[in-house]
């Protein structure tokens, strides 16, 4: 099994170099589209809720944020009953890049299950869904024992 973690790898980082191809004509890269994708999906989403969404440390998803709205990707509005927080919303330019952005991800899907069944491409998300809320279940058990 300690292959697992080699392959795991290889797949995310060739994963996120086709993602990063695909979306180089939006000016955006592999660690931005997400936010992209949510904000578009959910006007108006708050930055924490946001963060149960991608999984991420509260520092980068404000450092990825400050980079897409000085981008032009979105806008943040504060929240009129508790300052410190703010909506988002998408601007134009991310409407705009929302199809493409999800065309790129069904071509890096398409490239990282490459001459599976439909069956195994199921059985694979299945796996993957499961591993992952394996692991983010042990992390918040340890955050919060």
């Amino acid at each position: 099994m300690r292959e697992l973690i080699k392959w795991l790898s290889i797949a995310d980082r060739f994963t996120r170099l086709n993602l990063d191809k695909n979306l180089a004509n939006l000016n955006i890269n592999n660690s931005q589209y997400f936010y992209i994708l949510k904000i578009c999906e959910n006007p108006g989403i708050t930055q924490d809720k946001l963060q149960s969404f991608i999984h991420v440390n509260p520092s980068n998803i404000t450092r990825a944020l400050n980079q897409l709205e000085k981008t032009g990707f979105l806008l943040r509005f504060p929240n009129e009953q508790d300052k410190r927080t703010f909506h988002l919303f998408p601007t134009e330019q991310a409407k705009k890049a929302y199809s493409a952005i999800l065309e790129a991800i069904q071509q890096s899907c398409e490239s990282l299950t490459y001459g599976f069944t439909e069956q195994e491409k199921q059985q694979f998300l299945f796996l993957l869904k499961k591993s992952a809320s394996n692991i983010l279940a042990l992390e918040n058990a340890k955050r919060f024992p």
